[in-house]
This record gives C-alpha cells, structure tokens and sequence, in this order.
C-alpha cells in the first residue's frame, strides 16, 4: 500500500481549526529513487573524450615529434583535456608507450597485508587506452623523431575532464620550478599554507587555474622540513665557510660531546664585533628561549647601541645550563672579541651562570635580574597582596624597591615597610633582604650599567628572533641564516635612525647648552635629555652654606609625605671654573647620562659648554669607531662597484616592459619567448663577481689557513709579528709566546683559555671553527643530541594548584571570611584555623565511597561504615573451586538480580587480595 494512501486527509471544508492545524504537521515522505537510476553501470560501456574538442589536441596515427619528451608532454596535455591521467609504460627497442594510469589490475589487500589499514583502494581498471610511439631516422633532416605507430582512445572507466576533477591528478599537477621555487620561499619564511594559497590564486586569475590542492601544500612543507633537516650540521659547516669567505673576520667555535657531535655552537659575525668595540662596556645575557629542532637555548650577547636599539655581539646555541658549558662560551667570546671592554652584565638568577662570570669575567660589575628575583617568591608574594590590599601593601613595596636613591634609604624603607605591616618572621620577604646587593639598583648606583636594570633586552631580542625569524622546528643552518637575517634588520633600522638624524634638531629652549647637546647626541637620546630637562623646572636651587662654595641643595616644589624614609633634598657639587660637576643621586655615574639635579644646577649657574668629558661617545651621533676590518657581514658590491640592488632594479624595470609588450600578440610573445631564453643560456655560465670568493680566507692549497695578522692585529696590539699559519690537524699554534696574541687560539682546534692552556677534557671538546669545513676538524656530520636544560621547578603553590577553564583570575571566586585570600576554601575549610586542620586530618585517614554491598541509602543506613565485618561475612550463594577463587550460583530469583553485580565486585577484590 502507498503511504499516502495510509494517510487520512479530511477535507478543507469540513475541517476544524484544530484538525487543519493536525494536517499540517504531517511530512510528506521524499521521492523514491527511480529503478532505472540505481542499475550497476554496463561494465562494457566504451568513455572517450569530447566531441567539441580540438582536432588538434588530438593522438592520430603518422603523428611525429622531436623528442620523446615533447611526444609525452603532448599526450599529458590530450590526457588533462580529456579527464584522465596518464603515465609511461614499458619500453623497449625503438617502441615507447603511453598508457592510461588506470591500465592493469590493483588487488584490495597490498602485499604481506593480512587486515586493510585503509580505506583507499586502487583506481586500475584493466583500461587499454595507449599510444604507441616509434622511434625512426627522418628522411629530409636525418634527426631522430618519435612517430605514433597505434592509437587507443576508449576507455572503460568515466572521464573526468573538469579542472576541479583534473587537478586531484598527479600527472596534471603544476610542477613549474619557478613556481614551486615561490612556494618554497613563502612556506620557508613561515607563511602559512592558505596564505600562500591566496597568494598564488591572485598570480593565477582565480581557484580554477591553481593546479595545487591544499594537500600539495602541506605534503610541499613536509618534504620541504625533511629536505632542511637532512644533513644539518654539514650544512652549518658550509654556511659558516660562505660566511668566512664574505668577510674573514667571521667567528665560530663549538664544544663537541663524546661522540663528536655539536653539544653548543658559538659564533659572531664581523659586524657584531664592531658593535661590541663601539658598545660592549654593558651588556646582558639570557638563555630564556629555545627556539630549535634540538630544544638548545639560544645565548645571546645583547647590549644598546646610540640610538638605544637593542644590539648583539654574539649568539650561542648551548647544550645544557651546566657551569662549565657557560664558561666554554664565556671562553669563547672573549677570544673572538680579542679585548675585554665589558663594565657590567646582567643575567637571570642562575647559581651556574654566576659561578661562570667570576671565573671568566673577574672584576666587572655582575647584576641579577631583579624581575627573576622577586618572580621566584610570586606565590609568598601574592599572597601578602591579597591580604594586605586594602592597606596597599603591593605599592608600597615596589615603592621600596624602585625609589630609593642611596644605600641607607632602602634599608630605612624596607625596616619601616616591614614594621608597618609586622612581617619580622617572613621568609620570602627576608630572602629578598639578604639578596639586597645582587639586584637592587641603589646597591650600583656608583658601576656604570649603560641605562641596563633588567635582562629586559636579551629577552626582546630572543622574543623577536623567535616571534619572527626562527621556529622550534628550524634547523641549525636554518636557524644561523635567520640570526645574519635579523642583523640585516637591525642596520636597516639603525640606519633609518642615522638618516633621519641628519636633519637639524630642534630645541625646546635657547640654552647654549641644549644647542650643544641636539648637534652631538643622538635622536633618542637627545629627547630622553630634553625630556629631564622639561622635569628639572620643577625643581628648586638654593646654596649649601654648610658644605662652603660650588656646593648647592636641589629639592623638589612638591614636597611628598607619602614616602617619609625618602631624601627630599639632593647634594650637588659645581665648579664652573674648573667644570667639575657631580651629584649624590650619582645617576650620571651609573648611566652615563645627566640627572635633573645636574641639569637644574646647570640653568642655575649659566653653563654654555658642557665638558667633553662629560659626553660619553657611544651616545653621540659618531659613536661608530674606526676598526681594522670590514663591518660588512655580505659582499654587496661587483667589480665595477655596483651593487647587487642597483643591478637588480635596472634589470626588472628592463624586463617589464619586455613583458608588457610581448604580451599584446602572439608574435611578440613567442619573440620575447626566445630572446629571453637565448639571452639566459648566454649569461648562466658567467662567474659572479658579488658573494663569496674562493681562497680570500688565505686557505692554501695544502689544506691550510693563512691568518693575514696585518689586517686585524696591528690595530688592536699596535704592532705586527708577521703572518702566522694555522694548520688543520696541528693542536698548536705559533705565536712566538707573544700574549698579545692570545686571540688566535681561537683558530688552534683546542680549548685554551685563562688557566687552562693545553689541558683537554676528557668529555668534551672544543674545536677551532675557522680551520676550514672538514671531516679533519672532527665534528661529526651527525644529527646533535637534544639539549638538557634545567628548566625552572614549580613551587609548592603552583603544584598543588588545579587551573580550570580560562586563565586570569574567575570573577565569581569568592574571598575567605577568616584569611581573607580568594582560594578554593572557605571559613569551614581554611587551614588556618586549628578546628579545621584537626577535622581535615581525621578525614585523611576515612576511606571514601560508599561500603561493600551499600545498593541503596537503606543498605547504608543498616551497614554504615563497618567495612570490616561486611569483609569477614561469608559470602552466600557461593561455591569453593579447587583453585580456591569464587564462582555465583546462578539464581532464578528477579531479586537477586540486583546483587549480582555488587557480589562480583566483591568477589574481585577478595580473589585480588588472595593474590
């Protein structure tokens, strides 16, 4: 019967309001597919291209071609306008063939393959599609021409002549080298893969004529991330040789584990060790980031140039967070950088790090990173934030921390801070007093820190390398590409600074002094002058009659009571007669740059000139020195001393209009077709003459290396001692005992430093990086290990905290009525109170769940918490086996059922026990 029919349908006319409303929701079943539309295929059905398609795409027989490959690229073109794919058969003699992909017979289970793992099975269909081309002598030219002998059209499958169909198939893919060259340059600079689908879609004209799925893509970076990973260290080695032969003045050296292999790595172009010249006297280091394949942390140099932008003097890829690995690189970049010239570093809070500094670096100002220190007690600390709010305990204590501008201002703020809020018994805070030396800013304000108060540099510069330069994929060679690649943009960056520097400053004041300062300091620097000039207004002078003449007192128009440990009054010193200036704020000491006390005392006594030796150089606008080598990390310029950009630009304003004009007709297309590819063949085989030169590195023929001492050493030891060889395979290097040049043992092949000459590890090695890209230098081309570093230890806070849902603090927390902190606990659970800890550690010990046997609230009502006795029962309707475990008598009874299945449980755990 029809299901309409099974449906009674009353009337419209007699129908009730109601029962319309009944009718219409009734659904109406879909249309049934007709019989005809569902019979199995004839398997005898013959497919064969358009009847509109151009005679000339295609195969006949008589047919000839040049080659077999134009024969091959004619057929894949038949084979994408007719919507199947092909492929090269078998050869033999003078025949070829050109089959359809699906010709021969694909079975469903691949071989050895007892179960299928997946879905997808062979497209082969016994298809006989083909031509078959024959290779003979032509009779006029007597060239070698491939002929179709025998043509098949008909094929037994359906064709699938659509774009969207065709360009699934492998053989209708673009494989344009120019083109797969972009790809991998977008999916190399970390371009996502639809980002570099829209791009090539706008190349194209739309979807349509991208003959690239999204699968290509990411099977593209696949291949791409194992080609760039394969042979890793050998391809450092070769960058690192390019780079040594673009400017000799290039440095590397790494320590090698047991095996051989690269545990760290250290390098510094020329460029960074003209900046640590010009800017090293301050500098800070951090191995917060690890942005590699092999988890090393990257160690860089980072200091502040003139225009106070972040500049590095050397980078570090480092095994471990161990003392002796961190004195290896303090090793290291001493001997590239030949002269120490550094005043103060910072770092992070690490006992192996500081250990390291005293030994390799005696005598410089060492400064903790005073964000680490107070982060390390964030738990402790916030917990006195929240319980103290109200009485703004948070700001007073960074009050403490940031203001004081002398020694005994600090201690008179922290005893009152502490007195105030009765914390004389906690250890966190007395933990942060006992290091008060090590990261507090009044502790240095007589070291020189070059503006420095934190690891803030090392950290943004990491953050940018790995933000947008570098990924914890990238390979090693990968990874010292992009580190010359940021340099690139830091001059870019400095320059733009240097070029817009050029123009006249101008001044807020008439001051002579002012005039000065905006002709010589740099533009940033300039306005962090200006702008303390503008704050010294608000400052008054009056004579310091106590401390006799040239002594002044400055204090403030506002007086504050906020801070009553504070010195509202600050000691000057001004000859004018013998310009000698100085402040007990001592800021100029630390920084290298005038306080508004200075400045104010400067208005006050009508200066003109500021001293000279009051200036320090790496703030002004020629902050650059002159060195004995190139800056320059590239060679940028040809023979004729035209750079490589210059020759670039001409050559595309040239050749668009080439193409602008070849594409108007036919003609002109295959003309400029031809002269392009004439003119290519000519000009690819010319030697370049920008980029790396052979043998400018002074290496001989004998496998040896020249170190042209002249070039560097005369300017930085002030006298020459001729030229010194530096074999590969030699641990020894002849320097005539001369201790100026102890540098060049960066180039030996052993570890030698301060105290350590000639002594050797027994598990580590170091090997000299500027003997030449060898197997000699024995540096295993083996992938290297994976770094083990410390990482930071989670506090007692952070392991037992449980973080739910979204981060930050939930608005619907709700605050404790007794520690008042905003927890997981109430007044009925806070730990503070000895009720609760007694009643909390009772239940320690209470078994949770409900008890054996316990079905419903009745049966716990009966049993309650006497577990033992329910174990010591016997248990019913039970039967002993011989190896002593239980079997359930099976029961009829509908009310044992329920029991049956607490009774195997029980069962369970006994047999379990037993064990």
């Amino acid at each position: 019967m029809n299901i309409d029919e099974g449906i009674h349908t009353p009337h419209a006319s007699s129908m009730t309001e109601g029962e319309e409303g009944c009718s219409r929701n009734i659904i109406t079943p879909p249309a049934t597919v007709d019989p005809s539309d569902i019979q199995t295929p004839n398997p005898g059905h013959i497919y064969t291209h358009r009847d509109d398609m151009d005679e000339a795409w295609i195969p006949r027989v008589g047919r000839c071609f040049k080659s077999e490959e134009e024969a091959h690229e004619f057929y894949c073109t038949y084979a994408e306008k007719a919507g199947f794919e092909p492929k090269k058969a078998n050869k033999s003699g003078n025949t070829r063939y050109f089959r359809c992909n699906r010709f021969g017979k694909g079975e469903y289970y691949k071989k050895d393959e007892a179960e299928r793992k997946t879905g997808k099975t062979s497209k082969k269909t016994s298809c006989l599609a083909m031509i078959k081309l024959k290779f003979r002598r032509d009779e006029e030219s007597n060239e070698k021409v491939a002929e179709i002998e025998q043509v098949r059209l008909d094929h037994n499958h359906v064709l699938l002549p659509k774009p969207t169909e065709t360009k699934q198939m492998r053989a209708h893919k673009n494989k344009d080298p120019l083109l797969l060259d972009y790809v991998d340059d977008l999916q190399a600079n970390d371009v996502p893969n639809h980002c570099v689908r829209n791009i090539i879609r706008g190349m194209h004209g739309g979807e349509e004529n991208i003959a690239m799925t999204d699968k290509d893509l990411e099977n593209r970076r696949a291949a791409n991330m194992r080609a760039e990973h394969a042979n890793d260290v050998n391809k450092l080695m070769e960058f690192f040789k390019d780079c040594e032969a673009e400017n000799p003045q290039f440095r590397w050296e790494a320590k090698l584990d047991t095996n051989g292999c690269i545990h760290s790595i250290f390098w510094s172009h020329a460029s960074m060790q003209g900046d640590y010249i010009d800017f090293g006297d301050a500098m800070t280091f951090d191995t917060t980031y690890k942005t590699n394949i092999y988890d090393k942390p990257l160690a860089m140099f980072v200091g502040s140039d003139h225009h106070l932008h972040n500049t590095v003097f050397g980078c570090a890829l480092l095994g471990d967070e161990k003392q002796e690995t961190f004195e290896w690189v303090f090793k290291a970049f001493k001997k590239c950088m030949v002269k120490n010239r550094t005043k103060c570093i910072l770092t992070d809070e690490d006992t192996a790090m500081e250990a390291a500094i005293k030994k390799e670096f005696p005598g410089i100002t060492h400064k903790i990173c005073r964000w680490h220190v107070v982060n390390r007690l964030s738990s402790e600390l916030n917990k006195l934030y929240e319980r103290y709010k109200k009485r703004d305990f948070k700001q007073k204590f960074n009050s403490v921390l940031n203001h004081p501008l002398t020694p005994w201002e600090f201690e008179a703020a922290w005893n009152n801070l502490i007195a105030e809020f009765k914390l004389e018994e906690n250890t966190a805070l007395q933990s942060l007093y006992d290091q008060r030396k090590r990261y507090i800013p009044v502790y240095f304000k007589g070291d020189y820190c070059g503006r420095m108060a934190s690891t803030q540099r090392s950290e943004s510069t990491n953050f940018i390398m790995k933000k947008c330069f570098v990924g914890k994929k990238t390979a090693l060679h990968r990874f010292a590409k992009q580190v010359l690649n940021f340099l690139h943009t830091r001059r870019m960056k400095e320059g733009a600074e240097t070029y817009h520097g050029t123009s006249k400053t101008l001044t807020k004041t008439k001051w002579e002094f002012e005039i000065q300062m905006g002709r010589i300091y740099s533009r940033n620097v300039f306005k962090d002058f200006e702008t303390k000039l503008f704050e010294c207004t608000a400052y008054k002078i009056e004579d310091d009659t106590d401390a006799g003449r040239n002594y002044y007192l400055i204090c403030h128009t506002h007086k504050t009571t906020k801070i009553c440990w504070g010195q509202h009054k600050f000691k000057v010193r001004a000859d004018k007669e013998k310009y000698d200036f100085s402040c007990e704020c001592r800021e100029w000491e630390h920084t290298g740059l005038f306080c508004v006390h200075l400045l104010r005392t400067f208005i006050h006594i009508q200066i003109d000139k500021i001293p000279a030796k009051y200036i320090f150089k790496r703030y002004t606008k020629s902050a650059r020195r002159d060195v004995a080598f190139s800056r320059e990390d590239k060679i940028l310029t040809g023979d004729d001393g035209n750079t490589k950009n210059y020759r670039t630009k001409l050559l595309l304003k040239k050749s668009t209009k080439v193409v602008q004009a070849g594409s108007m007709s036919k003609a002109a297309f295959e003309r400029a077709i031809e002269g392009m590819d004439s003119v290519f063949n000519e000009i690819k085989d010319i030697p370049h003459d920008i980029g790396p030169k052979k043998n400018t590195t002074g290496r001989n023929t004998t496998g040896q290396e020249t170190y042209r001492q002249g070039d560097s050493d005369e300017d930085m030891c002030g006298h020459n001692e001729g030229t010194q060889e530096i074999g590969q395979t030699s641990n020894a290097v002849v320097t005539e005992n001369n201790p100026c040049h102890d540098h060049l043992n960066m180039a030996s092949g052993e570890a030698v430093g301060e105290g350590n000459k000639g002594e050797s590890s027994d598990q580590d090695t170091t090997v000299a990086l500027n003997v030449g890209v060898t197997q000699e230098s024995g540096i295993s081309m083996e992938r290297p290990p994976c770094a083990k570093t410390k990482g930071r230890s989670k506090t007692l806070a952070e392991m037992n905290e449980v973080t739910l849902g979204a981060q930050g603090e939930k608005k619907g927390t709700r605050r404790c009525s007794v520690c008042k902190l905003k927890s997981t606990h109430n007044s009925a659970t806070c730990p503070t109170l000895q009720k609760n800890k007694d009643r909390l550690e009772a239940m320690k010990n209470k078994r949770r769940g409900r008890p054996a046997g316990a079905k419903n609230k009745q049966n716990m009502y009966d049993h309650g918490n006497n577990r033992k006795e329910l174990e010591e029962r016997p248990l019913q309707r039970r039967r002993l086996l011989e190896d002593n475990s239980y079997i359930g008598i099976p029961s009829n009874s509908e009310d044992d059922d329920e029991y049956v299945d607490d009774d195997r449980q029980e069962e369970q755990a006994i047999s379990g026990g037993s064990e």
